[in-house]
């Protein structure tokens, strides 16, 4: 629920609180009025009659309606008006009681006291509460619709700077050269967000380049001596008159040079693919790519008497990245591979749903799902930085991709779902 219809619906949670109490004190109000002219009216009534009594009118003719008089003698009495409320039957519902307003008094007239009673209603108690919840249930009702119409409108036109600037903070991009442009607004808390977006991206743009900058030089920096040591140690290697000993040393230090520029590189790739320098792409050709990696690859599976059984759908089209792509299809052909069994098998298959590659192999030592992390290895001992999962993982969310890794029965299973199979 947005938060138009949230505003409009506590509006209206607080108009039916505010009309009931409006209600009740319109109730009441009414009543004490009904009460008060109801009074005046019984009062004058007194008064007509205690006149009729004076012009010595018969009292069975007097004794009409609602009225009562009693002839209490000559005898010295106080005289008095005093007004209550009754019950009386109801003048035309048979059998069924309804509230009154009665005047009592003791009236002396030509030497003789009389009590007379009077009772009468003006309006009834259920026809003022039928009046009042009718009149403010169609108010109520005027005012919700027009407070539902006016409020999306009145909102919508308030709210259009907000829309514009969540629409410029969804196409914002870090990579980008230009800055975050808002709308201008006269709104004083929209123009405090913006004043907050602006500062808070350019903030990050500045992050963003430093830390692309700091990793591209530390990776170039890194990789330049390193491939100088690397054929130092070549030279050095083929350097006459070197014992056993010292050639282990060189050929261990030069797989660890290897090493470390193998893990800078796949660390400095793992940047670029968080920071989202690769762009999306138009569709590719999905199925060439795994071709052309099936083809670098076979050489080194044959060296380690696997079979390949490939099923590969011609015209796999995806909006990835080629090199992203590559990436991820070279990877899980080493992983399979690496952790093969002697003679063992690769089965590959590539369709519109997914990319699905299986192999025989040891029980990983950790959760599958735990494999994704960074430098989280199946086996120890294959001698791998434990990056390979990570870097499937990450190009496929970046390409909104979803990788699945299953163990079952010595079989590994890496599922690459494709966007079209997810819909």
């Amino acid at each position: 629920m947005n938060l138009i219809a949230k505003t409009t619906l506590l509006y209206l949670f607080v108009a039916s609180l505010v009309f009931g109490a409006g209600g009740v004190v319109a109730y009441v109000l009414v009543q004490q009025e009904v009460q008060k002219e109801t009074d005046f009216a019984l009062y004058d009534n007194m008064l007509q009659l205690t006149e009729e009594l004076a012009d010595s009118i018969p009292l069975y003719i007097l004794k009409r309606g609602k009225v009562d008089i009693y002839d209490l003698g000559s005898e010295v009495r106080d005289t008095f008006y005093q007004f209550s409320d009754t019950l009386a039957p109801h003048p035309y519902r048979e059998g069924q009681m309804e509230p009154f307003r009665k005047i009592s008094a003791v009236q002396l007239v030509n030497g003789r006291y009389y009590k007379i009673s009077i009772t009468d209603v003006i309006i009834e108690t259920d026809d003022i509460y039928d009046v009042v919840v009718k009149i403010m249930l169609r108010l109520f009702i005027i005012l919700g619709l027009a407070m539902i119409v006016f409020s999306f409108i009145i909102t919508r036109l308030l709210f259009r700077p907000f829309q514009k600037t969540l629409s410029q903070i969804r196409a914002f991009r870090l990579k980008e050269s230009d800055p975050l442009r808002l709308p201008n607004t006269s709104t004083k808390e929209f123009r405090q967000l913006h004043v907050f977006l602006e500062e808070m991206t350019a903030k990050a743009k500045r992050d963003y380049l430093a830390m692309k900058e700091f990793s591209e030089n530390a990776s170039h920096e890194i990789q330049t001596p390193l491939a100088i040591a690397q054929g130092k140690l070549e030279l050095l290697m083929e350097t006459p008159n070197l014992s056993d000993e010292q050639l282990q040393l060189t050929e261990a230090i030069q797989q660890s040079i290897a090493r470390l520029s193998k893990l800078g590189k796949a660390l400095l790739l793992l940047t670029k693919i968080d920071n989202q320098e690769f762009s999306p792409q138009k569709p590719i050709d999905f199925s060439q790519i795994g071709q052309s990696c099936l083809d670098n690859f076979s050489e080194l599976a044959d060296l380690k008497g696997l079979r390949m059984h490939v099923q590969i759908e011609p015209n796999v089209l995806l909006a990835v990245n080629p090199v992203l792509a590559d990436v991820l299809v070279s990877n899980l052909l080493k992983n399979a591979i690496r952790y093969n069994e002697p003679n063992g098998w690769i089965e590959l298959e590539l369709n519109q749903y997914h990319l699905l590659v299986r192999n025989p192999g040891k029980e990983p030592s950790v959760p599958t799902e735990r494999l994704f992390d960074r430098f989280q290895k199946s086996q120890p001992t294959y001698g791998s930085l434990g990056l390979g999962l990570a870097i499937v993982k990450k190009i496929a969310e970046a390409s909104g991709m979803k990788v699945n890794y299953i163990f079952n029965s010595g079989i590994h299973q890496l599922q690459v779902v494709f966007p079209s199979a997810k819909a």
